[in-house]
């Protein structure tokens, strides 16, 4: 388990008083936005995010007894460390968002993201599709990219069996070898974010 998560988790868990109103997810997406938009108070966060002022507001005196952000006049930044830990995620995985390609599934959205370099801690797939599930979405694929192939590992090897659909996620992604893409997929936007956010956890 890397040091990033281990604060992450601590911050959902390890302070003293009443257990937190919120998820490792939403903290995970409050702590990035605030390092691509900030200064952004905590009114906008609760208006983009679609999470309550009072979850904010908890999330926030979190991140700001970690030292991961201040709170200014003008809105939240963050700090030394919280931007070496901004860096430290911004290298170990990437938010692709929705995909404009025809999945194999009937949900109205989808969210992708690619985990740098992690595709021998998937066997199969399923501890990160159960976690995607857990996180909200009602579907998810994970697929890896090793030697310039597209991969559902444990199941068929995507670029042979399916090698338009494979030539769509190569263009379009990009990945790195030794990636893992993962694909949620939902009937809320939301909920296909958060499953996605949830299945990348796994690999950390």
């Amino acid at each position: 388990m890397s040091d990033t998560v281990k604060i992450f988790e601590r911050l959902c868990k390890g302070f003293p008083g009443p257990t937190p109103s919120f998820t490792s997810i939403q903290l995970l997406e409050v702590f990035l936005y605030i390092g691509k938009y900030a200064p952004v108070g905590r009114k906008k966060l609760s208006k983009t995010l679609e999470i309550g002022e009072g979850v904010i507001r908890n999330i926030l005196n979190r991140l700001e007894k970690a030292r991961l952000i201040k709170i200014e006049d003008q809105g939240c930044i963050l700090t030394d460390r919280g931007l070496k830990i901004l860096k430290e995620l911004e290298n170990s995985f990437l938010e692709i968002g929705s995909l404009n390609i025809e999945l194999p599934w009937s949900y109205k959205h989808n969210y992708t993201v690619v985990v740098r370099g992690k595709a021998h801690m998937v066997k199969k797939g399923l501890e990160q599709r159960d976690a995607a599930i857990r996180g909200g979405a009602e579907g998810a694929m994970i697929l890896t990219y090793v030697d310039g192939r597209v991969e559902m590992p444990g199941v068929c090897v995507i670029s042979e069996e399916a090698p338009d659909f494979a030539s769509k996620i190569i263009e379009i992604i990009k990945p790195q070898d030794k990636d893992v893409v993962i694909i949620a997929g939902a009937d809320d936007l939301k909920k296909a974010k958060y499953g996605a956010l949830a299945a990348l956890q796994t690999l950390f």
